[in-house]
């Protein structure tokens, strides 16, 4: 019995033209959302110089390597100190055209310094916390401490690349609200909409299948949701894999600057996994929790209303540390939050 009613309501969302327009519409939004906030990072001539110096200096770290671009940044910043350049007309001893050069050597160098430098930095925090495993009183910070430096000995970096794209692809907090707009949409079809036709008589009508035909409309909540995320996951890695993200993802999470210290020896590619299970807990909890005010509803257009007034005010929420699981959810942030 609860199979059919399963297989009712599948059947009943794969007719809906609406959801089928919905879901074209959000992955639409989702790609045209991506190219603009990339598109400073993936055009124009800037760009293209510093694609064929990364070229260059990306892979396997090399003293050779790290030589070529401490060079070629000096020779560039001595041209902008002595004002040796010109603005108007394309230069061939550039990478881009223009002494724009300088300022693209510039920032690689201070990423790849990192690179090279990352196995000096751990081994001067491992004698902070040494110091703090010697000094503290306090048994659950020196515990902490030792778990911790277990976790950083021995870490090194071996390759460079480029993770601007990267950063970009693991922080897309307008592919979660996406997420949650399909979840407002599911929940108003299967309960408010129906309520409204007044559809939802046999809920009265057949008492006994209540409970099986509520558990129905929430597994097609949780698969819609799944899929719906996922298919925004993998068109978001498919459009920036052509924009440039080739390399990179299975790096080590604290390759990245801002997870120097991260506890977790985890790759980039399994955070962005986890990270993904995280945001789809958080669409689910929002979709149970707008579930249980859409007994209050009756109309579609009162449920889309509060919807997006508890998106709104669980996001002024998270601001403030606060109710971050249906909020703009963000491992990254959750994780160093705590910390």
């Amino acid at each position: 019995m609860v199979m059919f009613m399963i297989k009712g309501e599948l059947y009943k969302l794969l007719r809906s033209k609406s959801i089928k327009v919905l879901f074209i519409l959000l992955l639409v939004l989702n790609s045209l959302q991506i190219i603009y906030v990339n598109y400073q990072n993936i055009y124009g001539d800037i760009n293209t110089g510093k694609r064929k110096i990364l070229k260059i200096i990306e892979g396997p770290i090399s003293q050779q390597k790290y030589d070529w671009l401490v060079n070629y940044h000096n020779t560039m910043l001595e041209q902008v100190n002595n004002g040796n350049y010109n603005t108007k007309n394309k230069s061939k001893n550039t990478f881009s055209g223009y002494v724009g050069d300088e300022q693209i050597s510039n920032n690689l160098l201070e990423d790849y310094e990192y690179t090279i430098n990352y196995h000096s930095s751990i081994k001067n925090k491992i004698t902070i916390l040494d110091e703090n495993i010697k000094k503290t009183q306090n048994s659950k910070w020196k515990k902490e401490n030792i778990m911790l430096k277990k976790r950083l000995k021995n870490r090194n970096l071996s390759y460079y690349y480029d993770y601007t794209l990267i950063n970009n692809f693991m922080n897309q907090d307008f592919q979660y609200l996406l997420s949650l707009i399909f979840c407002i949409i599911l929940v108003i079809k299967l309960f408010i909409y129906e309520k409204q036709k007044q559809t939802d008589l046999y809920f009265y009508i057949s008492r006994k299948q209540i409970k099986k035909i509520f558990i129905s409309k929430i597994l097609m909540i949780l698969l819609f949701t799944f899929i719906f995320s996922l298919l925004l996951l993998i068109e978001s890695y498919l459009i920036y894999y052509f924009l440039g993200m080739k390399n990179g993802l299975f790096q080590p999470l604290y390759a990245l600057s801002h997870f120097m210290y991260e506890p977790y020896n985890i790759s980039i590619f399994f955070y962005i996994v986890c990270n993904y299970f995280f945001r789809l807990v958080g669409c689910l909890s929002f979709s149970y929790l707008f579930l249980f005010l859409c007994h209050f509803l009756n109309k579609e257009y009162k449920g889309f209303f509060i919807a997006i007034l508890i998106i709104y005010i669980s996001i002024q929420l998270y601001n403030n540390n606060l109710l971050s699981t249906i909020s703009f959810s963000s491992l990254n942030d959750s994780i160093y939050n705590q910390r």
